[in-house]
Formats: structure tokens, C-alpha cells, sequence
């Protein structure tokens, strides 16, 4: 793999667990992520200024309908997220959700396509759903008989929702930014997810939200900033590397997202939440790359 292209797809893949790891450590992570979501297109904006200002190529909202369907979809996925987040462990819903959506994806393609996966596909899923099983697995065995066992069953619930709408997203997301420009589709998204966001931060957890934002307003500012470089280092990548190569690599983040839940929120035992995550990322390059 060229080198600078898999020096850019690690860098993203530390942005994104990392300010997944700030959101899970925030005192409430559902409010954290809305906050994040109503922050990004002010970033996206200023780069959708800067593509028009500095190389002269103005907005273009061909796809907005497809913006819109993907700021949809995109801000369930955030919601679900905030949740697992609330109720479960890092270390689970993170490469659960993440793990999942390729999954997702090959299992629609061959019930609506009828795009059967290859031989190599077909290991490929089972090994990343054996990975899923032991973190399912390891969360639900620690926390066994004791009062609060619902509340990391239902976390994996919730990282099961993730998964889908991450797939769904990928696919809008994939089609919009073909049929218009990457930055300015991107920015059209966020304003929708943050247009979708705003009516329940003011009416289900207002007190809650102006709460985080007032503890953790850097932290925000933060990961909504590397939630957007972490997004353009991965299309730059794809410029530089075959598409299949960069899916990959950037699955990195699931084993540091683990890391940090483990070692820093100390969820879990560290030596079967890495098997596992070692599962799925292994099963993701295969799927990647043969599937």
C-alpha cells in the first residue's frame, strides 16, 4: 500500500476513535454528539468558502435530495451511537456498529441485488460475526446478575441500529457526493443532521445539552473538527490508494477504539475484547479485499 495514503488512513482512523473515546468519557454522550452534530457544518461550511474562494469552483447541490435522505439517516446513527454510549461500553458498541455495517451491506446486496459474496466474502462475514459474539459475550458474562444487565444488552442493541444506518448512509453518501461535489454535498448533510437535531435538543434533553456543552465545549469544538479532517484524510486517501486498501486500513480504529475503552473507561478484560477485535478486523480486510 502507498505509504502516504496509509500514513493518512492511520491518522484518521486515531481522529475517529478518539473522539468517539470523548464522547463515551462526556457525562452525558448522547447530548456530546448532538452538540458535535450542530458544530460540523461550521466547518464544512468554511471548506465548501474555501473550495469556492481559493480554486474558484462554487457550491453545487445537484444531489440535495440525497443530502437530505443521507442527513436523515445520518442523524439516527448519531443518536443511536450517543445512546449505546449511555448505556454500554466503548469497547462493544464502537467496533460492534463499525464492524457490522460491511455486513450490512453484502447481506442487502445479496437479498436485493443478488450479489452473492464470494467464498472469501462468506468466511469474511462469519469471522467478523464471531467477533461481534465475543464482545456481545464478554460484556453480557461481566455484567451478569447484577441490577444494571439490561442496560449493556440493550447497548448492543443499539450498535446494532448503528451498523445499519451506516451502511445505509455509505451507500446515499456514495451516490450524492458522485453526482455533486464531495465538500459541498458534505456540507448540505451536516446542515440537514444538525437542522434534525435541534428540535430535540431544545425539547428532550435541553438541560442535559446546554449541560455538556458548558463542561466539555472544547472537547466539542475538538471532535467536530477532527470528525471533518479525519473524513477529507480518507478521500484523499482513495485518491492516492485503491479504494479496497483504504476500506481497510481504516479499520485500525476498531482495535484503538478497544484500546481506549479497555485501558482508559477500563471496560472489560483487554486480552478478549482484542481477540475479537482482531476477528473483525481481519474479517473487514478479507471482506475488503476478496469479498
Amino acid at each position: 500500500m502507498n505509504p502516504i495514503a496509509l500514513l493518512l488512513v492511520c491518522i484518521s482512523a486515531g481522529m475517529h476513535a478518539l473522539w468517539n473515546y470523548w464522547a463515551k468519557r462526556a457525562t452525558d454522550s448522547l447530548s456530546f454528539l448532538w452538540a458535535f452534530s450542530l458544530v460540523m457544518p461550521l466547518f464544512a461550511g468554511v471548506a465548501v468558502l474555501g473550495e469556492w474562494l481559493i480554486f474558484g469552483h462554487p457550491p453545487n447541490f445537484a444531489t440535495w435530495k440525497l443530502a437530505i435522505l443521507g442527513g436523515l439517516i445520518q442523524a439516527i446513527y448519531i443518536s443511536c451511537m450517543g445512546t449505546g454510549y449511555n448505556r454500554g461500553d466503548l469497547s462493544v458498541v464502537y467496533p460492534v456498529s463499525r464492524g457490522l455495517a460491511p455486513v450490512v451491506i453484502a447481506l442487502l446486496a445479496w437479498f436485493f441485488l443478488h450479489e452473492l459474496p464470494s467464498a472469501v466474502g462468506f468466511v469474511a462475514i462469519i469471522v467478523i460475526l464471531l467477533g461481534a459474539l465475543i464482545l456481545a459475550y464478554d460484556v453480557l458474562h461481566q455484567r451478569a446478575g447484577t441490577d444494571t444487565a439490561s442496560r449493556p444488552a440493550s447497548s448492543v442493541r443499539f450498535a446494532l441500529f448503528a451498523s445499519v444506518t451506516i451502511a445505509l448512509y455509505h451507500v446515499v453518501d456514495k451516490a450524492g457526493a458522485q453526482g455533486s461535489s464531495v465538500l459541498s454535498y458534505q456540507f448540505l448533510m451536516e446542515v440537514v443532521i444538525a437542522i434534525v437535531i435541534a428540535p430535540l435538543v431544545l425539547t428532550k434533553r435541553r438541560e442535559a445539552f446546554k449541560a455538556e456543552f458548558r463542561k466539555h465545549r472544547s472537547l466539542i469544538f475538538a471532535a467536530s473538527l477532527m470528525g471533518y479532517v479525519s473524513y477529507a484524510l480518507v478521500i484523499t486517501a482513495m485518491m492516492l490508494e485503491s479504494v479496497a486498501y483504504v476500506a481497510a486500513a481504516r479499520n485500525v480504529s476498531i482495535l484503538i477504539g478497544i484500546v481506549l475503552g479497555a485501558t482508559r473507561l477500563r471496560e472489560g478484560t483487554l486480552s478478549v475484547r482484542l481477540l475479537a477485535g482482531a476477528f473483525i478486523v481481519a474479517g473487514l480486510f478479507a471482506l475488503a479485499i476478496g469479498g
